[in-house]
């Protein structure tokens, strides 16, 4: 088939479009940047096409959905890290133009990624499909809940959407070293604070693999779990240290205390950018993780996840051949 992939040159994306094209799927990437494309696709040893647009541009959408068969919105502004001064046009406005002009040129499948984070905080011990939106705690997190409500009210009239929740993506290679790779250097180049809670890892080849697999026609509309394999904050900070092959102590903390750091970064943030990824709503978000239940996504999918240790020494041995890391 031939597939438009949007957000081609992010860490999602760019596997993704890896996972197609080993598919055999040909594959055209929509970019505001398509001078970027090779050199992200670079690392996986591929190339595809692609053409330059942005998905709030419904003009430039609906001539990069030319000729195309079905598309993978992977393309989403990130929040909750705390960097601040988001706005919400690529999560609200762009999902609603890429699924508008999608479903107007006939698109089969149409895939869409979700977050876990519109579940969070939850009241439920697991997260599972039938599980309730949660509150936004941010004009980011009210972005995402918007914009997953536009995918299920799509999805509730019969439209072929098939949309993936997922967890916290880790793993190597990738255009940018922010979200998971953040925590990872100052866990290690630092400290680790371990509060309650903890979330779902999932490994971004895996997360690629399945959105793959799931370009496949004539399957309707269908909703994915796919919040990965869940460790407390303790069992992150352990299986870190053994991937890097340290004796990697956390600093245990409350919620309460963890939330109240988030709340004074933000006030920082008021007289200037700050470099920890710490936000109040990240460190509600942090402990307030439960997991989620992916076995009905595995099982349609016919995938199993990755040993995580695995996804943590491939991330580790990443960042030091990026000279990010010392090498021991």
């Amino acid at each position: 088939m031939k597939v438009l992939v949007t957000g081609g040159t992010g860490f999602v994306g760019s596997h993704t479009v890896a996972a197609l094209i080993v598919r055999g799927h040909d594959v055209r990437v929509l970019a505001r940047n398509p001078e970027r494309v090779p050199v992200v696709l670079e690392s996986f040893g591929i190339d595809a096409e692609s053409v330059r647009g942005d998905v709030t541009d419904p003009l430039a959408v609906a001539s990069a959905l030319h000729g195309c068969d079905a598309v993978v919105h992977a393309a989403a502004e990130i929040g909750v890290g705390g960097a601040g001064g988001q706005t919400t046009d690529v999560n609200v406005v762009g999902t609603r133009t890429v699924l508008t002009e999608a479903l107007a040129a006939g698109m089969d499948p149409i895939v869409y990624t979700s977050t876990v984070t519109v579940y969070l905080p939850s009241q439920d011990a697991v997260v599972t499909p039938s599980s309730a939106l949660a509150e936004p705690l941010s004009a980011y997190g009210a972005s995402k809940r918007d914009a997953e409500l536009l995918v299920r009210e799509h999805q509730g009239h019969g439209h072929p959407i098939t949309s993936f929740t997922l967890g916290g993506i880790y793993g190597p290679t990738s255009p940018h070293l922010d979200g998971s790779f953040q925590a990872i250097l100052g866990a290690l180049g630092s400290m680790m604070l371990v509060p309650p809670g903890g979330l779902g890892v999932v490994d971004v080849r895996d997360a690629a693999e399945l959105l793959a697999r799931a370009v496949e026609p004539g399957k309707g509309p269908r909703h994915y779990l796919a919040g990965g394999q869940y460790v407390t904050w303790a069992e992150w900070t352990e299986l870190l240290g053994e991937a890097a092959g340290v004796d990697l102590h956390g600093h245990v903390v409350s919620a309460e205390d963890m939330i109240e750091m988030g709340r004074q970064f933000d006030a920082q943030r008021e007289f200037g950018p700050v470099d920890i990824p710490l936000s109040e709503e990240a460190a509600i978000i942090m402990t307030s993780g439960v997991p989620t239940d992916d076995s009905a996504t595995l099982a349609d999918l016919g995938m199993a996840y990755r040993p995580l240790l695995d996804t943590f020494r491939d991330t580790v041995a990443y960042l030091q051949a990026g000279g990010h890391l010392p090498t021991p």
